[in-house]
């Protein structure tokens, strides 16, 4: 073949493809070797998505130059479509270019639905003028409260808006025609590939396409391949034979090469969205992929299947990789260091950006690429949820009020995104003891000189945190996004615990926990629920652990005691037995009674019977939590093969008899973790528990790594900031707390108290 140069977005769409092309003439680029980038060479960005006459004349220029120094070289466009925007003689030098009366109606959103409406199910659509775009007028086609307005000839997001009662919708023009859908709430977006050929249909691994709201625009950000592996496959196999069936009547219609197809799952319905007749910005991801299974990449597939050659079927593959675009409108400048630096990027595609410039003021412009070799989003309740850390929406409003920090929900965004130490603030730490390694991946710190948070450290995508624990003058001190927060606290381990044993040569740690104002005392060396495989999905508890013995315990009790200033005891952690263990819990209480006043709080599975419950009582015990997790019980026995057997009527009927005997004003809780069931689910759930007496606890699902879940995502910030809220008021209304009442023991809990 002639000296093949590609124009494109993104000089990084190719960089697995080097041997294939001689260059390239891109917008975002280096300006090195035989690249020719526009934004480089003019020195801004500009939003690729929109219309850019200066850019287009770059382009025709560079490609002009092209040609008037080599007539054999050839052009393959990212695009085709564009190459209609450019002259005669250009066009005359670019390969595979489809019909364009073809490539206008596919590019038509309403048009390519109207046509295609024979072979797939569309989402709901009409068109409208823009006079005729008025909420009260779109109501009359749709029973909706949602729509989404869209502009017929757009892409990546730029022209597509969320549209709710009583917003503006000042970004329309009277006279031009507009397509109008029903908002699909949680829909699942679902990019697939195809190459057509005259003889075949190739269908290629399919991506779920990270769709972010930001001003009401439904912006593309990503791709996530291995998000899709979780699909259920019935809908797979829809998604699939979907994209063959429209290759096959489009191929009837002269269409060849590679295109793009936008599907929206929603339950068990696959809807058509639209088809884009070009590459795309997830195509580089199949690129790396096939190179490793040593195939054609897309682009020499997509030239094949101009040639009227046999295209030969692919060998199935899987592509373990997603990426991330940052721009002007999803980025904080502080946190761009951070994550080009994070290890935990497979690679970063800066396009000719230089991290070290000041941002463009302009919304929507690229920055930068990220690749992983992970997912970043995960589907929850047939719901897409990005990392919170991934794409971290600013959230400072939401932590003030009254021009001072709203500390609740300070606490709530730290124990969803994590913290960084500096290389400074960690060598402080160093030197100020050992950093007690608290339960979760997380280390325990003091914020506003009596905020307790066990905030993460080592979870997935803590790298990227907006939250940095910093060190100057001698002080350590938080900092989002740069901006001072408050002085911090951290916890170590006292030195009287370092490296104790018991007498029979067990580690202290492996049989207590200090937290904060807290001894926790595991009466079981390994959970009941591990040794059987059946252990909560979500828990990183170990599987294997020194055995121990009442003796060992009762000898770190007395060592405790003597040494060590705390409040209270808590016995918990990890089922002792199917039955609960409640012989060696009642025993442990009626030691650490004979010894001590300390208030005793257990953590349990519930007891089968109340003269368990009573037994528990006379032993001491002053607090008691039986856990359901997950409200849903259904749900719960998927994430708690041995736990989610318990019913919630076993629970509801040990409530009931535990509220007669530690009353009903807090000693009796229950927790539920926030991540797993539905909202409406879980607020009821909270309802539930109050409505019995029972106080409850919130957790957020936090993905510990070595856990099944450790590729799920927790839920966004600004929802859980909702998510107190709704929860605070339920129990305010039954004269209860969200708990637990120790404000210490609180550091890991949806929960606050004001000291």
């Amino acid at each position: 073949m002639n000296k093949l140069y590609w124009v494109g977005p993104r000089e990084s769409d190719i960089e697995e493809l080097g041997s294939i092309f001689t260059g390239s003439v891109t917008i975002y680029g280096s300006n090195r070797g035989n690249n020719r980038s526009f934004c480089q060479s003019n020195a801004f960005r500009i939003n690729h998505n929109e219309p850019n006459v200066a850019c287009d004349a770059f382009i025709q220029a560079e490609l002009k130059k092209l040609i008037h120094m080599d007539e054999s070289v050839n052009f393959l466009f990212y695009n085709a479509s564009l190459v209609y925007d450019f002259d005669c003689e250009i066009a005359a030098h670019s390969i595979c270019v489809n019909n364009r009366e073809l490539l206008t109606q596919l590019n038509d959103k309403a048009r390519c639905r109207r046509i295609l409406q024979q072979v797939v199910t569309p989402t709901p659509f009409v068109t409208l003028s823009g006079k005729e775009c008025v909420y009260n007028n779109i109501r009359n086609y749709f029973k909706s409260e949602d729509f989404v307005i869209q502009d017929n000839f757009s892409s990546g997001g730029e022209g597509t808006f969320h549209i709710r009662e009583s917003e503006p919708l000042d970004f329309i023009e009277q006279d031009k025609r507009y397509l109008v859908s029903p908002y699909i709430k949680d829909g699942l977006s679902v990019n697939a590939h195809i190459i057509i050929s005259s003889n075949n249909i190739l269908f290629f691994p399919p991506s779920v396409q990270i769709i972010s709201e930001i001003d009401r625009r439904l912006l593309y950000f990503g791709a996530d391949y291995i998000c899709y592996t979780s699909v259920d496959s019935q809908m797979q196999r829809k998604v699939k034979d979907t994209s063959i069936s429209i290759g096959k009547y489009l191929q009837t219609q002269g269409y060849r090469g590679v295109m793009g197809i936008d599907f929206l799952l929603k339950d068990e319905n696959l809807y058509f969205m639209e088809i884009n007749p070009r590459f795309q910005a997830s195509s580089q991801l199949l690129n790396m992929a096939m190179k490793t299974t040593q195939q054609a990449s897309l682009q020499e597939l997509h030239i094949l299947s101009f040639e009227e050659c046999h295209l030969k079927d692919i060998v199935e593959f899987s592509v373990p990789y997603s990426n991330y675009t940052y721009m002007t409108n999803n980025i904080h400048a502080n946190r761009i260091p951070k994550i080009i630096n994070s290890q935990e990027v497979f690679k970063v595609q800066e396009d000719g950006f230089e991290p070290n410039t000041a941002l463009p003021v302009q919304e929507n412009i690229y920055l930068f690429r990220c690749i992983f070799n992970t997912n970043i989003s995960s589907i929850s309740q047939d719901k897409l949820l990005l990392h919170p850390n991934i794409y971290t929406e600013d959230i400072t409003p939401y932590m003030q009020s009254s021009s001072m920090m709203y500390k609740p929900n300070v606490k709530i965004a730290l124990l969803n995104h994590g913290v960084n130490l500096t290389p400074k603030a960690l060598e402080y730490a160093g030197k100020c003891g050992t950093i007690r390694k608290a339960v979760f991946d997380a280390i325990d710190i003091v914020i506003f000189e009596s905020l307790y948070i066990n905030v993460p450290l080592d979870c997935k995508f803590c790298t990227f945190s907006p939250f940095f624990i910093e060190y100057a003058n001698g002080t350590l001190f938080l900092s989002y996004n740069g901006n001072y927060i408050s002085n911090v606290e951290i916890s170590y381990v006292p030195e009287l615990l370092l490296d104790k044993k018991t007498a029979s040569g067990v580690p202290f740690d492996n049989i207590i926990n200090l937290a904060n104002d807290r001894i926790r005392i595991n009466p079981a060396p390994v959970c009941v629920f591990k040794k059987l495989d059946i252990a909560c999905k979500f828990c990183n508890l170990p599987e294997q652990n020194s055995s121990y013995n009442i003796e060992d315990i009762k000898e770190t009790i007395d060592y405790c005691l003597e040494t060590i200033s705390f409040r209270h005891f808590l016995i918990g952690g990890g089922t002792y037995s199917l039955q609960g263990g409640w012989n060696i819990i009642t025993e442990i209480a009626s030691y650490i009674r004979s010894k001590s006043d300390k208030r005793i709080y257990l953590m349990s599975i519930p007891p089968s019977t109340t003269k368990t419950l009573t037994n528990l009582y006379n032993a001491g015990i002053t607090e008691v939590a039986f856990n359901m997790e997950i409200f849903d019980r259904t749900y719960a026995l998927q994430i708690m093969p041995g736990k989610g057997k318990i019913t919630a009527q076993n629970y509801f009927s040990v409530f009931a008899e535990a509220v007669k005997i530690w009353g009903n004003t807090g000693n009796v809780r229950s927790l539920l973790i926030y991540g797993f069931d539905s909202w409406d689910t879980f607020l009821q759930g909270i309802k539930t528990l109050c409505e019995k007496g029972v106080e409850p606890i919130i957790s957020i699902f936090r993905p510990l790594k070595g856990t099944p879940l450790e590729d799920k995502n927790p839920p966004p910030t600004v929802e859980l900031f909702s998510l107190y809220k709704n929860c605070q008021d339920i129990a305010h209304q039954h004269s209860l707390i969200l708990g637990p009442d120790c404000v210490e023991c609180q550091n890991n809990t949806l929960s606050y108290t004001e000291q």
